[in-house]
C-alpha cells in the first residue's frame, strides 16, 4: 500500500506539474481537471478558470481542501516534470508548482476521488482549486468563488495546503503597505546648499528601519511576529519603475520609501495602521514626513479554540505554530469560516529555480489528512 501510494501520488503530480498554469493561464489546467472530475461523477462547479468539486451534504459538517492552480513562471530547470533522486537519496517531484502549491492539490485530489473514505467519514469532503493566487491582490479569484457558491462559507473548517513543511500553520499575519515621503528642496547638484537633499535627509528614518528588531506576540497561545521593514526607496514623485526618477545631476526634493509592515492577529487593519503611523512618526524624529497607506490585507485569527480545529491539530499530529506570512486563510476567516494552513509543500522551495517536493512528504499529508477525514465529527457543526 505504502509504495503504491508513493507511485500514485508522484505520478499524478508529475502530470498536474506538466499542464503550464501561470497565472493568468489557468484555463487549460482548469480544463483538464473539470473534465476528469466530471468523468468520475463528481459534481463541479466552474468560476472562471477556478473549480469546486463535491458538494455539501446536510447530513455532515463539511470540510474544504483548498489550493490555487496558478504557479509562478516556469523556469529551464523546472519546465519539464519529472521524478528524480536528490544527492542524499531523497525521492523529489521536480516542476514548476510542485511545492507551491500542486503537491497540496494533488493530495487533495486524491482523498477526494478515495470512494471508501469519502462514504465512511463524518465530514463532507469538496476542494476549491482557484485561479490568480500569485499575482495581484485584485486578480485572486477565490473572493469571486465565495461569492458564487454560497454554502462554502457554511464550512466548519478550509485546509489551505499551501506549502508549510507539514506544519499545522494556524492564522496569518496582517500587512499595510505604506509610502512614506521625506520632502526637500530640489538644487543643482554641483551647488547642493542651494536646497536639501531628501534621499540624504531620510537618513535617520533609514537607520531606525534597519535596526527595527521584530516584536515577539502571541494570540490564543500562538507565536507570531511583527514585523517593520523597508522594501523599495526612490526619488522623483511617480514610483519605483524609474519614471520620475530625479536625474544624476539634481538634489532631490522628494524621497519616497515603501515600508511593510507585517502583524499579528492580534488587532484589526485600522489599529494597526493606527500604529503604524505613530511609530513612522517616532522613528522620523524631526524629520517630517508623509505617510500614504496604499495597500491593506486582514490578518487571520489562529481559531485555537475552534473545536474543529482543536480535533485537526491533534488528529494530524506535528509541529504547530502561526503563519509568519499572509495566506487566503484570511479570506475564509473574513467570511467567518475558520482556517488554517497545511500542506505537504517545502516552504524554501517556493518560487525557486529547479522547484520540488520530497515523495514522502506527499504521502504524508496524505496519510495525516486522512487519519483527520477519517475522525469522529461530533464537534463539527457550526
Amino acid at each position: 500500500m505504502g509504495a503504491a501510494l508513493r507511485e500514485t501520488l508522484a505520478a499524478r503530480l508529475v502530470d498536474h506539474c506538466a499542464v503550464p498554469s501561470p497565472t493568468g493561464a489557468e484555463g487549460p489546467l482548469a480544463d483538464r481537471l473539470e473534465a476528469e472530475q466530471r468523468t468520475r461523477g463528481a459534481p463541479v462547479v466552474r468560476v472562471g478558470d477556478s473549480l469546486v468539486i463535491g458538494a455539501p451534504d446536510p447530513a455532515r459538517p463539511t470540510v474544504l481542501l483548498v489550493g490555487h492552480l496558478d504557479t509562478v513562471p516556469a523556469t529551464d530547470a523546472d519546465a519539464t516534470p519529472r521524478t528524480a533522486t536528490l544527492d542524499d537519496g531523497t525521492a523529489v517531484v521536480v516542476g514548476r508548482g510542485a511545492s507551491d502549491m500542486k503537491a497540496g492539490n494533488v493530495v487533495a485530489l486524491d482523498l477526494l476521488g478515495d470512494d471508501a473514505l469519502r462514504a465512511s467519514s463524518p465530514w463532507s469532503l469538496a476542494v476549491v482549486l482557484y485561479a490568480g493566487e500569485e499575482g495581484p491582490a485584485e486578480g485572486n479569484a477565490l473572493p469571486a468563488v465565495l461569492d458564487a457558491v454560497p454554502w462554502l462559507t457554511d464550512a466548519a473548517l478550509a485546509v489551505v495546503l499551501e506549502p508549510t513543511d507539514g506544519r499545522v500553520e494556524l492564522g496569518c499575519l496582517g500587512g499595510l503597505h505604506a509610502r512614506v515621503v521625506v520632502a526637500g528642496e530640489a538644487a543643482h547638484s554641483a551647488r547642493p546648499w542651494h536646497g536639501r537633499s531628501a534621499l540624504t535627509a531620510a537618513g535617520p528614518l533609514l537607520g531606525a528601519l534597519d535596526t527595527r528588531a521584530p516584536v515577539a506576540r502571541s494570540v490564543d497561545g500562538v507565536p507570531y511576529h511583527d514585523v517593520l521593514v523597508a522594501t523599495q526607496a526612490w526619488t522623483g514623485g511617480l514610483g519605483p519603475d524609474g519614471d520620475g526618477t530625479s536625474p544624476r545631476n539634481v538634489v532631490p526634493d522628494r524621497f519616497t520609501i515603501n515600508v511593510n509592515l507585517r502583524f499579528a492577529p492580534s488587532r484589526d487593519l485600522d489599529a494597526a495602521e493606527t500604529e503604524l503611523r505613530a511609530e513612522l512618526a517616532a522613528l522620523a524624529g524631526d524629520v517630517p514626513i508623509t505617510v500614504d497607506v496604499i495597500d491593506r490585507a486582514p490578518p487571520a485569527p489562529p481559531f485555537r479554540a475552534d473545536p474543529v480545529v482543536d480535533r485537526f491539530v491533534a488528529a494530524v499530529g506535528g509541529d504547530v505554530g502561526g503563519k509568519q506570512a499572509w495566506t487566503d486563510v484570511a479570506r475564509f476567516a473574513e467570511r467567518g469560516v475558520p482556517a488554517l494552513n497545511f500542506g505537504p509543500g517545502a516552504t524554501a522551495q517556493a518560487h525557486r529555480r529547479g522547484e520540488h517536493v520530497a515523495v514522502d512528504a506527499l504521502v504524508d499529508a496524505r496519510t495525516r489528512l486522512a487519519t483527520f477525514l477519517a475522525g469522529d465529527a461530533s464537534a463539527g457543526s457550526r
